[in-house]
């Protein structure tokens, strides 16, 4: 039974967060989540930098401060290769285990820098602190938070540190987040004591239009609406991770993106939900994306019968995988098959077929069907560029430029999606830094 400490990620009671708290309207008395992600905790130096400004800020009166830590830069890589060493698809509980210690020095080696700034804090696992998951693994969901001891905490003037990435399920097996899992922490951990906002720190100022290692011209965006964070984060953006954008936009919880490495004053990101005004004015499209991760998979001479087509994407729903873009054929004149296309992830292309596979020969392959075998064809050579922005709703022609753009500068496109706020284009591998600079300078640098 969950004590009533305990924080369930259900939003109904977290409407006054529409107003958005923002630093001007915050007393110290203010609860502030803060996550440090690998680069800002890669070495013990910086280890003792990050506890050095928590301390300044601790004794200039932010005392109810909860710190969220990564792993350290490339320990979770070297975690997940030594299990892949002994074995090449070990057991999910197995896994979770293993990856998630990376986590655990983090946390012991901040605390421990902190005290020698003269700062008492508290390290906490997931299962120490109760951070209550799901049981899937790797992809976990977080469904509780038990907020008692972070409340002890601060009644006693001690700093919390808390390990990201990681969960507990009822039954106290370890589960971890998945990809940008700490950001996610982060964020759920911020709602559960109602902070003002949670901040993410890392090693670059903000959100910016483009990646800056491909377009040089690239601006730093300092307010964004969660709509347009949460596309940019789902079609590549690499700061945050959709999964905190989600948290944050559902609970209305404001996030700060700043860099570790630079004076507190510095210009910065900040998303929350702005007004329909700020909105309305916004520019046409805030920035171009990129996701080098794209594989396209191909369905070929299915029957064309829409309950094949749902069975299909039940069975690689089940297995874990994450479908994005889907185009489909109509049959011509005379014919009863259709081609099915759609992307995914390359780490999970294999797993899509063979589930698709299995479908098929469990409920279809038969003397009353076309053959007994899913014909299926696999693109790895792709790559996602995405312009978005909330503008787009109200200046026609976005979709034209996109695609003469893309045209002038000999770049096929080979799948198209969109939405209200953002137009995705799959492209050949080879044209995905050209692409992004074209439709950088055609939409941003005008």
């Amino acid at each position: 039974m969950l004590r009533s400490s305990c924080f369930c990620l259900a939003p109904s009671h977290w409407d006054r967060y529409s107003l958005g708290i923002m630093y001007q309207e915050m007393t110290k008395d203010t609860p502030i989540v803060q996550k440090y992600g690998g680069t800002s905790v890669g070495t013990t130096s910086r280890i003792k930098d990050v506890a050095k400004r928590i301390a300044e800020q601790y004794k200039d009166g932010w005392t109810r401060m909860a710190i969220v830590v990564s792993a350290m830069t490339g320990e979770t890589n070297k975690l997940v290769a030594l299990v892949h060493e002994v074995n090449a698809n070990p057991p999910a509980k197995a896994y979770d285990m293993a990856v998630a210690s990376g986590e655990q020095v983090s946390v012991a080696l901040m605390a421990a820098a902190l005290s020698a700034e003269g700062i008492s804090s508290e390290p906490f696992l997931s299962h120490q602190l109760g951070i209550l998951t799901d049981d899937f693994h790797s992809k976990a969901r977080i469904k509780s938070i038990n907020t008692e001891k972070i409340q002890d905490c601060w009644s006693r003037g001690v700093v919390p540190v808390v390990a990201g990435f990681q969960g507990v399920t009822e039954s106290l097996e370890i589960t971890t987040l998945g990809r940008g899992g700490s950001d996610t922490s982060a964020v759920a951990l911020a709602i559960a004591v109602q902070a003002g906002f949670c901040e993410i720190n890392t090693d670059v100022d903000g959100v910016f239009s483009c990646d800056p290692r491909i377009v040089k011209q690239s601006k730093l965006i300092e307010d964004m609406d969660f709509e347009v964070a949460l596309e940019m984060a789902s079609l590549g953006s690499k700061v945050l991770h959709p999964r905190c954008v989600e948290l944050g936009a559902k609970f209305q919880m404001p996030i700060v993106v700043r860099n570790t490495f630079t004076p507190n004053h510095h210009r910065r990101t900040r998303v929350m939900n702005l007004a329909n005004r700020e909105n309305l004015e916004a520019p046409t499209v805030s920035g171009v994306t990129l996701d080098r991760d794209v594989a396209k998979i191909s369905f070929l001479n299915l029957p064309f019968d829409t309950k094949i087509v749902s069975g299909l994407f039940a069975a690689i729903a089940e297995s874990g995988v994450n479908v994005d873009i889907i185009v489909h054929n109509m049959p011509e004149p005379g014919s009863k098959t259709m081609h099915l296309g759609f992307t995914t992830s390359k780490g999970e292309c294999k797993k899509a077929i063979h589930a698709a596979q299995r479908f098929w020969s469990d409920h279809i392959a038969g003397p009353s069907q076309s053959g007994n075998t899913l014909q299926v064809s696999t693109e790895e050579d792709c790559a996602k560029v995405s312009v978005v922005g909330v503008g787009m709703r109200s200046h026609p022609g976005v979709a034209a430029t996109t695609f003469e753009t893309l045209s002038h500068s000999g770049i096929d496109i080979r799948m198209i999606s969109t939405s209200e706020i953002k137009i995705s284009c799959v492209i050949d591998a080879k044209h995905a830094e050209s692409a992004c600079q074209a439709l950088h300078k055609a939409f941003v640098e005008i």
